[in-house]
């Protein structure tokens, strides 16, 4: 049951990116049109479901496995609620992943559109095509939401599945999804609009598939992971190595199989991945796209210097974000701990050669929300089950907890530190549930006594974990379900701003949306080039004017050459963050006068 599910989400996941990309150059993506495409691809599902029925078996769940189950399925359960609740509102989701959905429903087409930011449109673009076959079916953004929570499902299906395949018994694999679904950072996260899920499902099905030996599920998998974060190019080479060698015989078998394997590897993912390679090399000259999201080399991810010295700073300062408690007294002696250690190597822990601009280097936080909220529980128990298997010498262990930590260490010799990655090692962690879980299947045991002794051990450290799910799964900074911002209490319009409480500019937001709305323009001009959060004044607007349409204003980038040949005159223009700036209200002055709201610029037609 676990592989079928698997399977079919990889089909579905191609499903989408091919209906896209064949879609989109006919300007296609429209709600019938995508709707009958859907249809077709359901139509052959339930024929081929018909004619080959799987074979199923029903599974023999215990008591101890009926309770992590239930545990599990009561944090799904508040997780999906919030997902339903609550609009997209992190900030990254603000600023380019629901912002490329509305430029590419409004065109009918993925093609790249002028932006002064390029990550809406040459950051790997699968996730938001999911967003983006919802927001058309639907006519808006409230399932968007569950494209994470599918990767949230799906990978506590699969981590389950690869401990199984790694001869764990019931129990073991019984905890391998609880330890996935109790994550505190992945229970944030699930209920978003960010990508880490989705990608962390990916790369649990390549694992899973590589252990299986499944040429072709492997290639799609590695393909659909590479074509939704560019993480994947750092995770996905040492994990799908270590899946490939454990096992007994599984260096010869991988030489005998080594070119049918890199024939599907390859074929995966040039189906998936070349027309946004295609899109990005006429762009930038690199299949990946610029190296910044400006393309002008300030906010360049890239370490500076990528050698020794950075991964092992970039890997002190990733640690102590995990380890970060409620105690400011254990926050403080972690964050004196790492810096005594810099010293003591000659290594400065806010170089900017390796620090993300105007980021510092402080002690870790106990936060309650997706971007930084640590998993220091899950990664104690991860270092403890690796320190186990190297002093058991269990060959299979080693060699996938040597694939997480290699990953680990390519995230940190490539990407510059800053105080928001914990999010992007998601993948990893729920990679690890497996070895993790390695720790509590005590089934091969013979004597009895250790058996009970395992039994009680296991049943305290599934209750800790389940006990520490808790409070994201309630508590969500952005999308809580109790406390006086509840989504239960709290009007959905103004979620779409929980994540942007710092800069209070939730009321010149509806009063810029106010004033266009009444203006009856139908073509809405941006300039994001001070502030990329334009999502909610998209949404807002087209509540009150679903027929609007926008475009993006002032771009003077290499992405204006995509600008039709006849631009859309736009009779308003939205400016976040551009009150006082002289250049701009110059620029759109023949649109009508200035009209300043908070730190807003909105000029509107007389």
């Amino acid at each position: 049951m676990r592989e079928l599910a698997l399977r079919w989400l990889i089909l579905f996941g191609t499903a989408t990116a091919l209906l896209t990309e064949l879609l989109s150059p006919f300007h296609l993506l429209r709600r019938g049109a995508l709707a009958g495409a859907w249809i077709v691809v359901l139509a052959v599902g339930a024929v081929y479901l018909y004619v080959h029925p799987p074979e199923l078996r029903r599974p023999k769940i215990r008591p101890f496995e009926g309770a992590i189950a239930a545990a599990i399925l009561a944090i799904a359960f508040c997780v999906g609620l919030a997902a339903i609740l609550s609009p997209p509102n992190s900030a990254d989701a603000m600023a380019y992943h629901m912002p490329r959905v509305v430029y590419w429903a409004q065109s009918g087409s993925v093609a790249f559109f002028p932006t002064p930011y390029f990550n809406q449109i040459s950051l790997q673009p699968l996730a938001e095509y999911l967003m983006l076959h919802t927001y058309l079916l639907t006519g808006g953004d409230h399932l968007i939401n569950l494209v994470a929570f599918l990767g949230f499902l799906g990978s506590i299906v699969g981590v389950s599945a690869i401990s199984a395949a790694l001869g764990l018994g019931g129990r073991g694999q019984a905890f391998a999804a609880l330890f996935c679904a109790t994550l505190p950072n992945g229970i944030l996260q699930a209920s978003g609009a960010k990508n880490d899920w989705l990608l962390t499902l990916w790369l649990v099905s390549m694992v899973y598939f590589a252990l299986r030996r499944d040429a072709p599920f492997l290639g799609l998998s590695l393909g659909l992971a590479l074509a939704t974060k560019g993480t994947a190019y750092l995770f996905a080479p040492p994990l799908l190595a270590a899946a490939l060698l454990v096992g007994p015989g599984a260096i010869q078998g991988v030489r005998q199989e080594w070119r049918r394997l890199a024939a599907f590897l390859v074929g995966g993912v040039l189906l998936i991945n070349t027309p946004q390679y295609v899109r990005n090399l006429r762009l930038s000259g690199s299949p990946l796209g610029p190296d910044s999201a400006h393309g002008d080399g300030v906010y360049r991810w890239r370490n500076e210097h990528p050698g020794w010295r950075s991964t092992v700073s970039n890997a002190l300062r990733n640690l102590s974000e995990q380890l970060g408690a409620r105690s400011p007294r254990w926050n403080q002696a972690v964050f004196r701990s790492v810096v005594r250690m810099h010293d003591a190597l000659g290594l400065n822990p806010q170089d900017p050669d390796t620090t993300w601009p105007w980021a510092r280097f402080e002690p870790p936080l106990n936060a309650n929300h997706e971007a930084n909220a640590n998993n220091r529980w899950h990664l104690l128990l991860l270092g403890v089950a690796a320190a186990v298997a190297i002093l058991r010498r269990r060959r299979t262990w080693m060699l996938y907890a040597t694939g997480l930590l290699a990953g680990a260490l390519l995230f940190c010799s490539y990407l510059k530190w800053q105080p928001y990655l914990a999010r992007l090692e998601l993948p990893l962690f729920v990679a690890g549930a497996p070895l993790a879980a390695s720790l509590l299947d005590w089934g091969a045991v013979k004597s009895r006594t250790w058996r009970i002794c395992g039994t009680i051990v296991a049943v305290l450290v599934c209750y800790f974990f389940a006990d520490t799910g808790r409070r994201p799964a309630l508590e969500n900074w952005t999308r809580p379900l109790r406390g006086p911002r509840s989504l239960f209490v709290t009007a959905r319009d103004d979620n779409y701003f929980s994540d942007m409480i710092q800069w209070d500019n939730g009321a010149p937001y509806l009063e810029a949306v106010d004033r266009t709305a009444r203006s009856g323009c139908g073509i809405v001009g941006i300039d994001i080039g001070q502030n990329q959060l334009e999502y909610p004044f998209q949404a807002l607007l087209r509540e009150q004017n679903p027929e609007v349409r926008f475009v993006h204003v002032g771009v003077e980038n290499a992405s204006a050459r995509y600008s039709p040949p006849l631009p859309l005159r736009p009779c308003a223009v939205f400016c976040p963050d551009c009150a006082g700036i002289q250049k701009k209200i110059a620029m759109y002055g023949d649109v009508g006068q200035a009209v300043t709201i908070g730190h807003f610029l909105l000029f509107l037609k007389r």
